[in-house]
Order: C-alpha cells, then sequence, then structure tokens
C-alpha cells in the first residue's frame, strides 16, 4: 500500500542548518511513499529562501510575515496534501528509520492513528542529552526517572512483534496521556505522526505565545485520541548555547501558556479521560503560584496581584513559607515592594 507523508519544517533565519534537516527527511528509508516536504519560511532575514530552492520541486517553500512558529505550523497544516502530517524543525534532524519503523509500529495497533518516540539531543558529534523526552517531562515534574506506564495503560516489548532496530529491542507504550499532560509535556511534535482524520479543525498548534506551541497542541490532540509511545529515538534535537528551561531566570512565558492550558483546554474539556477537578484546581493554583513569585522578583506588583487575586478566586492557599511571603508582598506599597526586590539583587550580586 502506497503512503503519502507530508513533513513540515518552520523555520526562521536558519539557512546555516536547514539542509541538515531536508537531506534527513530525502534519506528516509521509507519505501512505497509519496513525500512532500513544506518549509514554511517565517519571515527569515537570512538566505534561507535560496538554500532550500537548491532543492527544486522536491521542497516547497511557502514564505509569510514572521508570526511565530505555532501560525508557521499552522500554515502547513493548512497547505498539506498528504494522508500522513509530520513535523520536523529546520535546526533538528530525523534518524534514518524514522518513518519506516513508526509505519511497522502502527501496524499492529491499526486502531490508533499517532505515533511518537524519544530523541537525544546532540552538539556538534556528541549526545549530550541521550534520553531528550525524560529529560523534559524530569524538568517540568520533578521526581526520579520517568516511568512511561505513569502515562500510558499498556506497555508491550518490540520483541513481541518480531521488531528491533540494530539488534536491539524497546519498550512500545500505548494508550491516552491526556491526565499525565496536565503536569508535563510528554510529547515532542518533531518525533510525532499523525493521520490526517485526527487533526480535526480546532488541534492547531497556539499562536499566541512565543514558546510551548507545540504543548498546547498535544493536549488538544491527546484529549480524545490514544497515541503509541516508541521509546527509542528516532530523531536529533540540536543543542543550542544558552539557557534551558530548568535553568533559566525567567519562566514567566512557559508558566503563562500552561496556565493558558489548563484554563481553556482541561477545565472546558467533556474527555472521559480528563483528570478529576480537583487535580486541575490543584495545578492551577501551583502554575498560579510560581507565576506569583516570578512576577514579584521582577517588581511587577501589578501582575503579582492579578495572580494573587486568582489564586483566591480558585480557592487554592500557598502552604509554604515562601510562597506566603511573597503572597504578604502583594499587601504592601509600590515602592516598597520596589526597594525590596532591588535590594535583594544588590545582596545577590555580591
Amino acid at each position: 500500500m502506497k503512503r503519502s507523508i507530508s513533513v513540515i519544517v518552520p523555520t526562521y533565519n536558519r539557512a546555516h542548518l536547514i539542509s541538515e534537516a531536508i537531506d534527513s527527511i530525502l534519506a528516509q528509508d521509507i519505501a512505497n511513499c509519496d513525500l512532500e516536504i513544506i518549509v514554511v519560511d517565517d519571515g527569515s532575514k537570512d538566505n534561507t529562501e535560496d538554500v532550500v530552492r537548491m532543492y527544486g520541486d522536491r521542497v516547497r517553500y511557502i514564505r509569510q510575515k514572521n508570526r511565530g512558529a505555532g501560525v508557521a505550523r499552522n500554515r502547513g497544516i493548512e497547505e498539506a496534501r498528504g494522508e500522513w502530517i509530520a513535523f520536523l524543525d529546520s535546526d533538528d534532524r530525523w534518524l534514518q528509520y524514522k518513518l519506516s519503523l513508526q509505519f511497522k509500529v502502527l501496524e499492529h495497533f491499526p486502531e490508533i492513528k499517532i505515533i511518537h518516540s524519544n530523541f537525544y539531543t546532540f552538539d556538534g558529534d556528541r549526545i549530550i542529552i541521550p534520553r531528550g523526552l525524560d529529560y523534559w517531562v524530569n524538568s517540568l515534574r520533578g521526581g526520579d526517572a520517568v516511568n512511561w506506564s505513569d502515562a500510558y495503560s499498556k506497555k508491550y516489548h518490540s520483541a513481541e512483534f518480531g521488531i528491533n532496530m540494530g539488534g536491539n529491542d524497546f519498550d512500545i507504550y500505548t494508550g491516552n496521556i491526556f491526565a499525565a499532560l496536565l503536569h508535563a509535556t510528554y510529547g515532542a511534535c518533531w518525533t510525532m505522526l499523525i493521520h490526517r482524520s485526527c487533526l480535526k479543525k480546532h488541534i492547531r498548534f497556539a499562536e499566541n505565545f512565543p514558546t510551548w506551541e507545540d504543548y498546547w497542541f498535544l493536549c488538544l490532540l491527546a484529549e480524545y485520541n490514544e497515541i503509541v509511545f516508541m521509546d527509542l529515538a528516532t530523531a536529533e534535537n540540536r543543542g543550542h548555547q544558552g539557557q534551558r528551561l530548568t535553568t533559566r531566570t525567567d519562566f514567566i512565558d512557559p508558566l503563562r501558556c500552561h496556565r493558558e492550558i489548563i484554563k481553556h483546554i482541561f477545565m472546558n474539556s467533556k474527555s472521559p479521560y480528563k483528570p478529576d477537578d480537583q487535580a486541575i484546581v490543584l495545578k492551577c493554583v501551583h502554575i498560579h503560584s510560581w507565576l506569583l513569585r516570578e512576577y514579584m522578583k521582577k517588581g511587577d506588583l501589578a501582575r503579582a496581584k492579578d495572580v494573587r487575586n486568582a489564586i483566591d478566586e480558585l480557592g487554592g492557599s500557598q502552604s509554604g513559607m515562601t510562597d506566603s511571603l511573597y503572597r504578604m508582598l502583594t499587601y504592601l506599597p509600590f515602592n516598597v515592594v520596589s526597594h525590596l526586590v532591588r535590594a535583594k539583587r544588590n545582596i545577590a550580586g555580591r
């Protein structure tokens, strides 16, 4: 049976890297397949277009004004002609067996139309994070090593289906992960392969956040769908200079997105897989409490007070001493808070 796959590659000023991404798609070892590559250029100011045009009719090039990765990916979905949809960021790469192995696994779960996998993060010739998805989940959720059975209802071993990769077996999980997504993003869009029928009109990437637009998408996608997860890497995520989520000092944008995911997706959901209301409220209070601390650190008293009021409306409480202190500070005059914040920064800088 011949398959058709559309691979959406959003890009912005990655002329020096995008050829590696495109080449990794063209190098896929899948047979009997129509492969459509769609590069959505989000207003690049470098020579990205020249690089992409060198591939001729093997790649469709679409240019738009700079509006963010979410808009670019959504544009790609609308333009895609394939029966199956996949994504790859323009600085990352697929491993050669990515598509063929995913289809081989999906053959054993004909009722499921979404599959994704683990990945690793590389820097040059070095693998710096061998289990990238585990790293993501632990960064947000905390605790011990990830137990994927906490997110998925069933576990299999690839050997049960006569499948291995390079002579090595791997674990396969299936189930609905909507409840698990309340706490962390259990997937990376560049490892996903999705049947077009699963992409209802409302299932799109967030367009109003500078980060975590893919987390929004995954929550919508998982709300009513079961998913297959292959616990081995099928993609290479490029590491970049700079701080990661676990070390960066400004958490506000990711926290705002997480808050909106909870308010607009989880709280309004009618899914049978929805976590119980108390768990949703507790998570929302936790996110608001974290936001309150971040706003206070910045001396943004107005937004801190808004967050404090939101916590009150949720009926939540901040039990920790640090949270209670930050809450108390929101009742002080702005000039007093600003003075305390500057004093704290001066002390920390010594």
